[in-house]
């Protein structure tokens, strides 16, 4: 019998070019006990898992420890999809067979990056716990999910307070071929900063894109923010989890990140993309301007964005006239900068089927499969 690395790369070599490439999978813990095997137990401990649970002070301050949860409750019932469920009766995306027939079978899906849902500690004050319930994560999600079914690829996730850390776990399983990005959340400092440099070479290195997704915006000490607070409502939140996208995407050009690592790819997803247009404008403009201020910024912003960030189509902006979706896309030329996001199982998730239906077949091919495929470089 040939192995899960083997098998994967005998897909990789077929030469098959059609298919889907969704971007955003999400598979959740049934329970956080599931973790208890990939913890020592002074982990385990402090977090309370195993045979250390103690959920009788768990809703008093201070008397249990409390994971890092969002303080944007979702207004539903449950955020998943309720028509999700697998026959178990357990949470939607808990159950890898049920997931494949439910999702990839009826989408003709190729490959799934898996990105873990639920909850990250990326943002959370204790590093050393953070960092190894991250590696626990990371290998539950491979050994439960990636060995399941060859279409599952995963990012993998880090501790960005920490880029020691982070490197240790990139040297630790980032040569897997499973393994297709680099899932690092934002924290309240801003992207193109130094301090994440050390992560982009080992990323650049790796061949692995870092990817950004919505987590860690206020559910940690070292929370990134909305702009210019915290919002009061869920509906708020989601609402401006673009600009945390549009003040990473400044600080990554004008901080010369595209510059010192030219091939790094930097994926938001679900942050929403119409939005890239005025930032092109407004970066371009005042870059002609002002780049005395930022002389190793050589080329406009607006080109190192094509080259370098891509952004996930889910949740899809919906303008009263959906071609005007696609003239604006045209107007910028970022057709080679979407990759297609279901969501799954998320109740506001995105069906291929449906939402590029007024988009041209030769777009539609680049955003279900063309520019995944270049994006993340070792599908």
């Amino acid at each position: 019998m040939s192995s899960i690395t083997e098998k994967s790369v005998e897909i990789k070599s077929s030469g098959k070019k059609t298919g889907l490439i969704d971007c955003d999978v999400h598979p959740f813990l049934s329970d956080f006990n599931e973790l208890t095997p990939y913890l020592d137990e002074s982990i385990q401990k402090i977090m309370g898992l195993g045979k250390f649970s103690k959920g009788a002070l768990s809703k008093q301050n201070g008397g249990s420890f409390l994971f890092p949860t969002s303080v944007y409750g979702n207004p539903l019932a449950s955020p998943l999809r309720a028509d999700a469920y697998p026959p178990n009766g357990d949470l939607p995306g808990t159950d890898p067979d049920f997931l494949t027939k439910d999702l990839f079978d009826k989408s003709n899906t190729t490959f799934g990056i898996l990105n873990a849902g639920h909850g990250t500690m990326s943002a959370y004050h204790n590093v050393e716990v953070a960092s190894k319930y991250t590696s626990a994560v990371n290998d539950w999600l491979y050994e439960k999910w990636i060995k399941s079914d060859l279409r599952f690829r995963m990012t993998m996730e880090i501790t960005p307070l920490d880029p020691d850390l982070s490197i240790k776990e990139i040297e630790r399983i980032g040569r897997r071929p499973e393994i297709v990005g680099i899932n690092m959340h934002c924290i309240n400092i801003p992207m193109g900063k130094r301090h994440f440099w050390p992560i982009y070479e080992m990323a650049e290195k790796y061949n692995l894109p870092i990817v950004l997704h919505p987590d860690t915006e206020g559910t940690g000490d070292y929370a990134a923010s909305l702009g210019i607070g915290p919002a009061s409502t869920y509906y708020e939140w989601h609402s401006a989890l673009g600009l945390v996208a549009q003040r990473n995407i400044i600080s990554l050009v004008t901080e010369g990140v595209f510059e010192k690592f030219p091939n790094l790819k930097v994926v938001f997803v679900e942050y929403g993309f119409s939005w890239v247009a005025p930032l092109m404008w407004r970066l371009d403009k005042d870059w002609k301007s002002l780049r005395h201020e930022t002389p190793w910024v050589n080329m406009l912003p607006s080109e190192y964005i094509r080259r370098n960030i891509r952004l996930g189509t889910q949740p899809i902006e919906e303008p009263t006239r959906p071609k005007d979706l696609v003239s604006l896309i045209q107007m910028i030329k970022a057709e080679d900068m979407l990759v297609y996001c279901s969501d799954y199982p998320h109740w506001d998730g995105d069906d291929a089927e449906r939402v590029f239906v007024h988009f041209s077949k030769e777009m539609r091919q680049k955003i279900l499969f063309d520019n995944a495929k270049s994006t993340y470089g070792k599908l």
